[in-house]
């Protein structure tokens, strides 16, 4: 990862959310404000997903702030245990109710969907994210050549 000044501003462009949700990241333990780095990006776009998920039964008023729920403390430790050793452009988080599961593969990613085939489960696609991380993306005008055959 390129070395930059990050700021919670910042970070919250890059993850397509609104600083309020950067904000509410950090001071939720999700990120350490005082030492931001790229790939809390990814944890950022995490933590703003998980934030609108309501399952099934579940009540919460949208008008009041809500404390994390165990499930999403599991969710976003499990993602930032994988980044970046363990992400694939294929990887992502299955969640549901009480936790989640990492995919990495087309085997994982099939098992998982036949293990949550009978409950709810939002897939965050963690892999994409992270290879749309600034210093991942191609400049802009250097297309790749195909090789002559």
């Amino acid at each position: 990862m390129r070395s930059e000044n990050w700021s919670l501003r910042k970070i919250a462009t890059e993850a397509g959310v609104l600083p309020k949700v950067a904000r509410d990241a950090a001071s939720e333990g999700v990120i350490d404000a005082t030492y931001l780095v790229e790939t809390d990006i990814v944890l950022v776009r995490l933590y703003g997903a998980l934030k609108r998920l309501v399952w099934p039964e579940e009540r919460r008023p949208a008008n009041q702030d809500q404390a994390l729920r165990v499930w999403e403390a599991i969710t976003v430790e499990t993602a930032r245990a994988a980044i970046p050793d363990d992400i694939t452009p294929e990887s992502g988080l299955f969640i549901y109710q009480t936790g989640c599961t990492l995919a990495t593969g087309p085997g994982p990613y099939c098992q998982a969907l036949f293990k949550l085939a009978d409950q709810p489960f939002y897939f965050a696609p963690i892999g994409k994210w992270f290879e749309e991380l600034p210093s991942r993306r191609q400049p802009r005008g250097l297309a790749l050549e195909p090789e002559a055959v």
